[in-house]
């Protein structure tokens, strides 16, 4: 257990840094790339870490390792992709519809660096990890994990509460309970665009979709 929560907590802090600094490269701008709404986490890459390092076995051929790190990364991205969309309208990225893109939800280059990550992952990361942990002995190391699991597990449950009530506001859908009023008031539209300012609806959401394509259009105005 330990092993693996420091895994996804190394991989949610690296991943969320990577898409900061590839923003700020690319775009230059500097803006939130959170995956929940405490903390420099970025959900996507911490679960990918873990799926990766339940997959390959260390001691396979870097070459295997690229490959399969390459093929799931691309797979799960394209997933993640979809299961937003399914729950809550919304998308934080889209490939467009050029050659090497896959629907807009994944990319073949973006699957090259999944399979980079992947040999950074299992040939040094993991490596490092155990050679640390291996130095925390006994109880103590346990309690860490679970306090360091608890936060994560409490952190998304409430980030998609956060983000399932605002798909509810963008129907027109008042609050049913005490919980959805304090998010109304907690984290309102304002709020949550700061923490995902790249999470807009997708275009099966019509008219909203419309709307948010028009005020994109605007601001680059």
């Amino acid at each position: 257990m330990e092993f693996l929560v420091s895994v996804f907590t190394v991989g949610s802090v690296a991943g969320y840094l990577a898409e900061t600094l590839w923003c700020l490269v690319v775009n230059h701008v500097l803006e939130s790339r959170q995956g929940m709404v405490f903390g420099p986490f970025s959900q996507v890459y911490g679960i990918g870490a873990v799926i990766l390092t339940l997959l390959i076995s260390k001691n396979s051929s870097t070459a295997k390792i690229f490959l399969v790190s390459a093929a799931v990364g691309g797979v799960y991205e394209y997933l993640c992709s979809y299961v937003q969309e399914k729950l809550f309208g919304t998308i934080s990225w889209d490939y467009g519809d050029g050659l090497l893109s896959i629907g807009g939800r994944t990319h073949l280059l973006f699957c090259l660096f999944w399979g980079l990550m992947g040999v950074l992952l299992i040939r040094f990361i993991n490596p490092a990890l155990s050679s640390v942990l291996s130095r925390v002995q006994g109880y103590g190391g346990a309690v860490i994990a679970a306090v360091v699991a608890v936060f994560f597990i409490l952190n998304l449950q409430l980030s998609y509460m956060a983000v399932k009530r605002q798909s509810g506001r963008r129907q027109n859908l008042p609050p049913s309970s005490a919980v959805e009023e304090w998010l109304d008031l907690r984290f309102n539209d304002d709020v949550l665009h700061k923490i995902y300012p790249n999470m807009r609806a997708a275009k099966n959401q019509g008219e909203l979709y419309e709307a948010e394509q028009g005020q994109r259009k605007t601001q680059q105005v």
